[in-house]
C-alpha cells in the first residue's frame, strides 16, 4: 500500500504527528546556536618565528630559508608565502581543502621540531596558529573618555572580568590603555666603575628572583619539605639584588641602575570620535549561541552607561550579532509574510480553508527541518539562515500540486477520502521525483572546493534538508488534512461519477488556455523559432551591451558596515608623526561624524586584534575604523561618503594611504593582484613601479599599491672579527649586549598575588639616545676586560629592507588594487588590456592572483556542476518516464529559461554573479524541472488511458495550468521581497519598508531566479507542448516511414514478378 494511502487511513496519528513536529521543532529552532560565520576548516597555518633585535635580512637568512625548505616538503601543501620582519619571521601555509588542518598542524610541528636546532640560540620558540572564523571577535567594546587613559584601563580590566563571567565566552581581549612593569635603567658609566657589564646585571636579577625546593628532612613523627624562598616580594626589593662581591664589597643593583615600577613604553594609542580608548575583542566558544551572548554583554554595556551618566562612552563595533539577529527577524517575518502571500494567492482558487492547508506546509516543513538540522549539530549562521529564506519560495510547491490535484478531485464531485487517494496516487511518484530532480540539481554544490565552497555548502546542504521535509509533508500530512478537512462546492451536475477531465470546460481560463495551445500547435515550428530568435537575441544583447560594461563578479558589492583607512608611514616613523598623519584624516571625518556610528582611530597598530605582533614595532602603522549606521539610520549612504573620502585622501603626501571596506561573504583575494617573483629586489621594484605607471589611470581601479616596504634607517654594527676574536669576543656576545642595551631584554618576573609584571633590563634612556651611545657601549670580554664597541666595530647608518616577502620560496612583490564600482573581473580585464605588449627583465615572472584565482577555480567548478547536476537530472528522468525523449524536452526548458535570467541582468544592469546568480540558476532550473515533470506525467497517464498524443498534452497542460502558475507565482512573491528591497518586520509600527538594504547581498540570486522562472511558466505551458508535439509528430512519421518500408518489402517478397 502506498505510503501516504496509509496515513490517509489514519489521520489521528498523523494529527499527533503534526503536534509532535509543531512542538518539538520550535524547541529545537530555540536551540540551535545562532553564529555569524559558518564554522568551516580554512586550510591555513601561520608559523610565526620571533628573533628580537634581528634585521630583515638576517631574519630572511637564518629563520626563513631553512623553514621554508623545510615544510615545503609536506604533502597537500598548495603554496607556502613568508614575510621576514624586523624581529619576526611569519609564514603561511595554505593546504587543499581536503587536507585535515589538524593532520596539518602535527607535520608542520614534525618539521618545525626538526628544522628548531639550527635556527640562532636568540630565536624564540615557534607558535603554530589556525585561523578559526568561529574564535574571530563577535563584538569589539570600546571605552572612551577623558578620565585618563589609566583609570580607562582599569575600568578596562573590571568590565573584561565582568564579561568573562557569561557562560559560552571563550576569552576578552584587551587592546590599548597602559601594562605595568618593571624597568632596570642601568648607567653604563656605574658599570664600567665596576667593570661590570650588562648580562651580569641581567643574571643577577634572574638568579635572585626565584623559589628552589630544598628537599625535606624528617624531625621526630613529621616530615617537614625545605623550601627557599628567593622571590622579590617588592619592586623595590629588586634594588638588593647582588650582582658581584669583588674583596668582599657587595655591588648591589642600586649601586649601578635605578629601579622604576611604571608603566610599558607607548607604541599605539586609539581614539574613539577624538576621546582616548580601550577596546575589548569578546570571543565566544565555537558552537554557542552568538544572540543569547550578545544580549548578556549589552546587558553589562547598558548597566555602565547608567552607572557612568556620560562620563564614559561605550561603542559596539564590528557587532556579528546584529546582523544575525536581522538575518532571523527576516527569516521570521519572511515565514510569516510567505505563509500569508500563499494564502492570498490561493484563496482566490481554493477558499479560505482550502489556502490554509496549503499554506499550512510552510511552517511545517520548516519545523521538520530545524528538528533534523539540530540533531545534525547544525548552527544558524548567515549562509543557513539566507539558504532557509531561499527555501521558502520552494517549501510550498510540492504541497500546491499536491493539494490542488486532490482539490481538482473533489471539484469532480468524489468524496474527501476518495479525492485524497485518487489525488496523491496519481501526482505521488512525478513530485518525488522532481523533489530529487531538485536536490540533485543542488548536490554538485556541496564539493565546491577552496574556501568560498566551504561557506556555500551550507546553501545546497540546508535546501537538501527543507526540500527532503518539504516532500514529507506533501506526500504524507497535506493529503490526511484534505481527507478530513477540505471543503468544495460541488458545481450543478456534478456527481461522484464525473470526468474530472471535463472540469476544463467549466472554467473560462481553462478553456481560453486550452483554445491558445491548439492555435500554437499549429504554428509549433513558428513559435518555435520565434523563441529560438528570442533565445539567441537575448544572449546576442548580454553579451555585446552589458557584459562588455558589467561582466562577472565573484561576490556582489554592498553598502558596506564598516570602512577601514589604513595608513603606511615610512618604516622607522615615530608614534607622534604617524598620530599627526592619522589626526590629517580625522579632520577630513569631522563634517561626517553625525553620518557615523563610531570613529574609531588606532595609531601605531595593525588592522586586527591584539595590536603589534611579536618582535616587530609597528609605529608606523595605523587604521582609522569608519562603523556605519544601520540602513534604517543612514543620512547619506555609506558608498558616498567612502568617496567623498577617497577624494580627500588624495590630497595626504609622504604616506601610503588605503581605504577598504568590509564585504560580505568568505573572505577572499583582492579584486587586483599581481605576483612579481625575482631575486633581484632592484629589478623587481623597477618592474613594479614601471606597471603602477601603467595602469593607474584604469577606470575603476582605486588603492592601488603594492606590498614591498621601501628602505628604512638602519645603524648597522659592522664588526672587525680579527679585533674581536683576538679579545675572545663572538658576534653572538656583542649583538646580544647591544640589543640588551638598547631594546631591552626581560630577565624574570615579579608576582603580585594573581598580578603578574615584566621585569627588563635596559640602558637609562640619557645613554641610549644617538649614534654616539651605541659606539661608546662597554662589552665586557672573557678575560674580564670592558671594551668599548667602537674598538672593536664600526657603526654605519644606511638604508635597509623594511621587510622581505617570498611566495613559494622565491622572493616575490605583490602589486594589489581594488575596484570601484566596478566587478573585479571586468578590473582584471583591462588591467591586463593595458599591460598588454609588457615586456619583463630576465629573471622576473608576473602572475594574476588573489580573487581572480579563486573566480577561476570557482568558475571551472560551476561549469562542472551543471554537467553532473544535468546528467543526474537527466538519470532520474529516464528512470521515471522510461524515456529518453521526454527528459531531453525537460533539460532543453531548462537550459532556455537561462535565457529569463539574462533578461533580469540586462533591465537590472548587474554583472553576472559567479556564486549567486550561478546558484539562482541551479535553483531555477530544479523549479523548471519540477513543473515539467508533473506535466509529461499526466501526458503519460493520459496515453495510457487511450488519448492521442496530441490531446494528451493539451488535456494535461490545461490540467496542470493551475498549479504550475500557482507554484511560479508564490515563488515569486516569495522571493520579492529580496529582489526589491523590501522590508518586512510585523514588530515596528511600520511593518513594511522599502528600500533596505538587508536583502542586497542576495539580490542577485532572487532576480536570477524571478525573471528566469516568470521566462520558465511561459516555456511550460508553451514550449514543453511544443517540443513534445514535434517529438511525437517526428515519432510518427518515422512509424508511419518503417511500417511503409516494411510493407513494401513483404509485397515484394510476396510477389518477385513486380520487382
Amino acid at each position: 500500500m502506498h505510503p501516504s494511502h496509509i496515513a490517509i487511513r489514519n489521520p489521528i496519528f498523523i494529527f499527533i504527528i503534526v503536534v509532535v513536529i509543531s512542538l518539538w521543532g520550535y524547541v529545537s529552532y530555540r536551540q540551535i546556536p545562532r553564529e555569524a560565520a559558518p564554522d568551516i576548516q580554512i586550510p591555513l597555518l601561520i608559523v610565526t618565528i620571533p628573533f628580537p633585535g634581528a634585521s630583515p635580512e638576517d631574519v630572511e637568512s637564518l629563520i626563513t630559508n631553512k623553514a621554508e625548505q623545510e615544510l615545503q616538503t609536506i604533502k597537500n601543501l598548495k603554496e607556502i608565502k613568508s614575510t621576514s620582519s624586523e624581529g619576526v619571521s611569519a609564514l603561511t601555509l595554505e593546504f587543499t581543502s581536503d587536507f585535515d588542518i589538524t593532520e596539518a598542524r602535527i607535520k608542520v610541528r614534525e618539521k618545525m621540531d626538526m628544522i628548531k636546532p639550527e635556527f640562532p640560540e636568540d630565536a624564540e620558540d615557534y607558535s603554530i596558529n589556525e585561523i578559526n572564523l568561529s574564535e574571530r571577535p563577535l563584538m569589539i567594546l570600546n571605552l572612551a573618555g577623558d578620565m585618563g587613559l589609566l583609570a580607562l584601563t582599569n575600568l578596562a580590566d573590571d568590565v573584561k572580568e565582568e564579561i568573562e563571567g557569561i557562560p559560552g565566552i571563550l576569552e576578552v581581549r584587551r587592546a590599548g590603555g597602559l601594562e605595568r612593569e618593571i624597568r632596570v635603567y642601568v648607567n653604563p658609566d656605574k658599570l664600567s666603575y665596576y667593570s661590570l657589564d650588562l648580562n651580569q646585571v641581567s643574571n643577577a636579577i634572574s638568579s635572585e628572583n626565584t623559589n628552589l625546593p630544598g628537599g625535606s628532612v624528617e624531625m621526630g613523627p613529621t616530615k617537614y619539605l625545605i623550601r627557599v624562598p628567593g622571590e622579590f616580594e617588592t619592586p623595590e626589593a629588586i634594588n638588593e639584588a647582588l650582582i658581584s662581591a669583588p674583596e668582599q664589597v657587595p655591588v648591589r643593583v642600586r649601586d649601578v641602575a635605578r629601579v622604576e615600577f611604571g608603566y610599558k613604553e607607548i607604541t599605539s594609542k586609539s581614539r574613539l570620535n577624538g576621546y582616548e580608548s580601550v577596546s575589548l575583542s569578546v570571543i565566544k566558544r565555537s558552537g554557542e549561541n552568538l544572540l543569547a551572548i550578545r544580549d548578556n554583554v549589552i546587558k553589562i554595556v547598558e548597566g555602565l552607561e547608567d552607572n557612568y551618566q556620560g562620563g564614559v562612552k561605550f561603542s559596539i563595533l564590528s557587532d556579528a550579532g546584529k546582523r544575525v539577529q536581522k538575518i532571523v527577524n527576516d527569516l521570521e517575518n519572511n515565514i510569516i509574510t510567505g505563509f500569508i502571500l500563499v494564502f492570498v494567492v490561493l484563496l482566490l482558487v481554493m477558499g479560505i480553508s482550502n489556502s490554509l492547508l496549503v499554506a499550512i506546509a510552510i511552517p511545517l516543513s520548516f519545523l521538520t527541518s530545524m528538528i533534523l538540522m539540530n540533531s545534525l549539530g547544525y548552527t544558524l549562521n548567515i549562509v543557513v539562515l539566507f539558504s532557509l529564506i531561499l527555501s521558502l519560495g520552494l517549501l510550498v510547491d510540492n504541497a500546491i500540486v499536491v493539494v490542488e490535484n486532490i482539490f481538482r478531485h473533489r471539484q469532480a464531485g468524489k468524496k474527501r477520502v476518495e479525492a485524497a487517494m485518487i489525488g496523491v496516487k496519481e501526482i505521488a511518484v512525478p513530485v518525488t521525483t522532481s523533489t530529487i530532480t531538485t536536490i540533485a540539481a543542488f548536490f554538485p554544490l556541496i564539493f565546491m572546493p577552496g574556501i568560498s565552497g566551504e561557506f556555500i555548502k551550507f546553501l545546497p546542504m540546508t535546501l537538501i534538508i527543507t526540500l527532503s521535509s518539504s516532500l514529507f509533508v506533501a506526500m504524507l500530512i497535506n493529503p490526511v488534512l484534505c481527507s478530513t478537512l477540505m471543503r468544495v462546492k460541488t458545481k450543478k451536475g456534478i456527481t461522484p461519477d464525473f470526468d474530472e477531465l471535463k472540469l476544463i470546460d467549466k472554467s473560462l481560463i481553462l478553456r481560453g488556455y486550452r483554445w491558445l495551445l491548439r492555435g500554437v500547435l499549429k504554428w509549433r515550428f513558428s513559435l518555435l523559432l520565434v523563441f529560438l530568435m528570442l533565445f539567441f537575441g537575448t544572449f546576442y544583447l548580454y553579451g555585446t551591451k552589458t557584459f562588455p560594461r558589467k561582466g562577472i563578479e565573484f561576490f556582489p558589492k554592498t553598502e558596506p558596515e564598516e570602512a577601514v583607512v589604513n595608513i603606511t608611514a615610512p618604516m622607522g616613523t615615530t608614534l607622534e608623526v604617524s598620530n599627526r598623519y592619522v589626526q590629517e584624516v580625522e579632520g577630513y571625518l569631522d563634517q561626517d561624524i553625525e553620518n557615523l556610528e563610531a570613529l574609531v582611530a588606532n595609531v601605531g597598530q595593525r588592522r586586527g586584534f591584539g595590536g603589534s605582533s611579536s618582535g616587530s614595532t609597528t609605529t608606523y602603522l595605523s587604521h582609522i575604523v569608519l562603523a556605519f549606521p544601520n540602513w534604517e539610520e543612514w543620512i547619506e549612504k555609506p558608498s558616498v561618503m567612502i568617496k567623498d573620502l577617497r577624494n580627500q585622501l588624495e590630497k595626504m603626501v609622504g604616506v601610503e594611504v588605503k581605504l577598504s571596506q568590509a564585504q560580505a561573504g568568505p573572505p577572499t583575494g583582492m579584486p587586483l593582484n599581481i605576483e612579481i617573483r625575482g631575486e633581484d629586489f632592484t629589478k623587481m621594484i623597477k618592474v613594479v613601479e614601471q606597471i603602477k605607471q601603467k595602469i593607474k589611470n584604469v577606470p575603476g581601479l582605486v588603492d592601488l599599491t603594492d606590498d614591498f616596504d621601501r628602505s628604512r634607517p638602519e645603524l648597522k654594527v659592522m664588526i672587525d672579527r680579527d679585533k674581536a676574536s683576538r679579545l675572545g669576543l663572538r658576534a653572538r656576545e656583542i649583538a646580544s649586549t647591544v640589543r640588551t642595551a638598547f631594546n631591552g631584554k626581560k630577565v624574570s618576573v615579579f608576582r603580585d598575588g594573581t598580578e603578574e609584571y615584566d621585569i627588563w633590563v635596559q640602558l637609562d634612556q640619557s645613554f641610549r639616545q644617538n649614534q654616539a651611545d651605541l659606539a661608546s657601549l662597554f662589552i665586557f670580554t672573557p678575560t674580564g676586560e670592558l671594551v668599548r664597541l667602537s674598538e672593536i666595530a664600526s657603526v654605519e647608518s644606511g638604508p635597509s629592507y623594511g621587510s622581505i616577502r617570498h611566495v613559494d620560496t622565491n622572493r616575490a612583490i605583490t602589486i594589489s588594487g581594488d575596484a570601484f564600482r566596478l566587478p573585479g573581473p571586468v578590473l582584471v580585464r583591462l588591467v591586463q588590456k593595458a599591460l598588454t605588449g609588457f615586456e619583463l627583465p630576465e629573471g622576473i615572472s608576473m602572475r594574476f592572483t588573489g580573487e581572480n584565482e579563486d573566480r577561476k577555480e570557482t568558475q571551472k567548478f560551476i561549469g562542472q556542476a551543471m554537467i553532473i547536476a544535468v546528467f543526474l537530472i537527466l538519470l532520474v528522468m529516464i528512470a521515471q518516464f522510461n524515456s529518453i525523449a521526454l527528459p531531453l524536452i525537460v533539460i532543453t526548458s531548462v537550459f532556455m529559461s537561462i535565457m529569463g535570467v539574462l533578461i533580469g541582468l540586462i533591465v537590472h544592469d548587474r554583472p553576472f554573479g559567479i556564486i549567486m546568480t550561478g546558484v539562482g540558476t541551479v535553483a531555477l532550473a530544479g523549479i523548471v524541472v519540477n513543473n515539467a515533470i508533473v506535466m509529461l506525467d499526466f501526458v503519460k497517464q493520459l496515453r495510457k488511458q487511450g488519448f492521442e498524443a496530441g490531446e494528451a498534452m493539451i488535456t494535461a497542460a490545461a490540467v496542470r495550468f493551475r498549479p504550475v502558475l500557482l507554484t511560479a507565482v508564490t515563488t515569486i512573491l516569495g522571493l520579492a521581497p529580496l529582489a526589491i528591497g523590501m522590508d518586512v518586520d510585523f514588530t515596528r509600527d511600520n511593518p513594511i519598508v522599502f528600500g533596505a538594504e538587508g536583502g542586497s547581498f542576495w539580490k542577485s540570486m532572487a532576480l536570477a531566479i524571478m525573471y528566469g522562472l516568470g521566462v520558465a511558466t511561459f516555456l511550460t505551458l508553451f514550449m514543453v507542448p511544443v517540443l513534445y508535439s514535434l517529438i511525437e509528430g517526428g515519432r510518427g512519421r518515422i512509424i508511419r516511414l518503417f511500417n511503409r518500408s516494411k510493407s513494401f518489402i513483404n509485397n515484394t517478397a510476396d510477389n518477385p514478378a513486380v520487382s
